[in-house]
């Protein structure tokens, strides 16, 4: 990926992550606040995505790579035409810290992640890690965007 849409997704994401966290002004840089269910399907319905499935990770896989919370969301624009055997999936990873984070990004940097990049794209930004997967990955990444950029604009 070039560092401009690299930027631009971070960007897109570290606003996600804002509004799954309680108001800036109330919590650290370092610290946001826990990811909730709520939180997330609250943003994800703002930006016009039905969550059609969602499910925290089973805590024994997302300790490997020392995940503070990790929720699986099956999404569509109607979960009426939602395909749960080939889904569109935002999976949330939340981290106590950087250096947790950094490193499951760098597991994700492996070759078994590789054979997926064409159809997932990968968002990094505060202690989360952000994967977007599936067939409509693409229209649901709009959606987030301009979400985001309303949210930004609205002032938070």
């Amino acid at each position: 990926m070039r560092s401009a849409p690299r930027l631009s997704l971070c960007t897109i994401v570290a606003g996600v992550c804002m509004s799954l966290a309680t108001p800036v002004l109330a919590q650290s840089e370092v610290s946001p606040a826990p990811l909730t269910e709520e939180r997330a399907k609250a943003f994800l319905t703002a930006a016009g995505l039905q969550t059609c499935e969602i499910s925290e990770l089973d805590p024994m896989v997302s300790k490997i790579h020392r995940t503070e919370k990790s929720l699986s969301i099956g999404v569509a624009k109607d979960c009426a035409r939602y395909d749960p055997k080939n889904p569109t999936v935002v999976n949330v990873h939340q981290f106590a810290d950087l250096q947790r984070r950094d490193a499951m990004v760098h597991s994700l940097q492996d070759l078994r992640f590789r054979a997926l990049r064409p159809y997932g794209n990968v968002w990094v930004v505060e202690s989360f890690v952000i994967i977007l997967l599936g067939p409509q990955r693409d229209e649901a990444e709009a959606l987030i965007k301009a979400e985001y950029q309303r949210r930004q604009e609205a002032g938070g």
